[in-house]
């Protein structure tokens, strides 16, 4: 009885097929775009940052300004530093008409800029890096004369009539206060980070 040897299979290995790239660019790409959203994700977070910051700044220059509005207080009424009102004092910002070339919110032109601010006499630091330049500005227009007449007054500057300071219930006759000129107190405040904040008041 003869054996045949059985047939064995063989089985021809293939060689594996390349790579060809796609998962990795696919890879890059994701990662480049998470990077532009975190870039974009840090600039949106400064830009609040500095937009909360630069608010407290401005608010905070409220009080400043209130340094001005003493020392304008004190040169005009208290410590008569402005002797004669119907002159410019340059040394106490003080005008004795209202000054031309002053912008739609009615704020002078020597404060507009702090080049400009920067020529005026009085500086007034108010610590935290806050510096306070401001105007005082009779509210008559020019053309008025140097020593002016009371109807001179009466024509060329803004005098509305003051009210009383008080009444009491039996009174019948008001007493009519005199009629003087009004006064524009103009405050520019440089503070930091670049902030500038203007305030006004009007004296009397």
């Amino acid at each position: 009885m003869s054996s045949r040897a059985l047939p064995v299979a063989s089985h021809r290995l293939r060689p594996p097929a390349g790579q060809r790239g796609i998962v990795l660019v696919i890879a890059l790409i994701v990662m480049v775009a998470l990077s532009l959203a975190g870039i974009a994700l840090m600039r949106s977070v400064e830009t609040s940052t500095a937009v909360v910051g630069n608010l407290a700044f401005t608010q905070a220059s409220a009080l400043p300004a209130n340094l001005a509005v003493e020392e304008a207080v004190a040169a005009l009424y208290e410590n008569d530093l402005i002797t004669n009102v119907n002159q410019d004092l340059p040394a106490q910002n003080y005008y004795a008409t209202r000054q031309n070339g002053e912008d739609s919110r009615g704020i002078p032109d020597v404060l507009t800029t702090k080049t400009k601010a920067s020529s005026l006499a009085r500086v007034l630091n108010a610590g935290y890096d806050n510096e306070v330049r401001y105007v005082i500005e009779r509210m008559c227009a020019p053309g008025v004369p140097a020593t002016p007449s009371r109807a001179d007054l009466v024509k060329y500057c803004d005098m509305l009539p003051p009210k009383p300071s008080g009444t009491t219930t039996m009174e019948t006759d008001k007493i009519e206060l005199p009629r003087i000129p009004l006064y524009r107190l103009t405050v520019r405040v440089d503070g930091p980070r670049n902030t500038v904040s203007f305030l006004q008041a009007m004296l009397r």
